[in-house]
């Protein structure tokens, strides 16, 4: 068996993944990774983390950074209160989180309307009860 060097910094930056995008994905969106790379998950289903481009968009089969945990930025999808539990919507904005979605993330900061950027805490909190 080949011998394998992992590498873990705890104390180093927000943990991130190098993946393809699966499909056209516009920054700060929520995404799942599929078989045929990072994909916008269904409305309220389990996502895998959030997008961060230096671009607006990337294109299907472009390179792109997936922010997995820690704190990040996500687009507002509606109107949040800091504290909020966040699911994907349809677009792979942060909504509020209602039962039986995939909590992604919480809210650090509100947002007034589509489009705001909220900060947020990358917690993979399992399903809103």
């Amino acid at each position: 068996m080949a011998n394998r060097t992992y590498e873990y910094n705890p104390t180093g930056g927000s943990p991130v993944i190098n993946v393809t995008a699966g499909e056209e994905l516009k920054t700060a969106v929520a995404v799942l990774l599929t078989k045929d790379g990072a994909k916008l998950p269904e409305a309220g289903k389990k996502a895998t983390g959030i997008v961060l481009l230096g671009d607006e968009t990337a294109s299907k089969g472009d390179d792109i950074t997936v922010q997995i945990r820690n704190q990040g930025m996500w687009a507002a999808g509606a109107k949040i209160e800091a504290g909020d539990f966040l699911a994907a919507d349809a677009e792979g904005l942060c909504q509020k989180a209602t039962t039986g979605q995939y909590i992604l993330a919480m809210a650090l900061t509100p947002a007034t309307a589509k489009g705001d950027i909220v900060n947020v805490a990358i917690i993979h909190a399992g399903y809103e009860a």
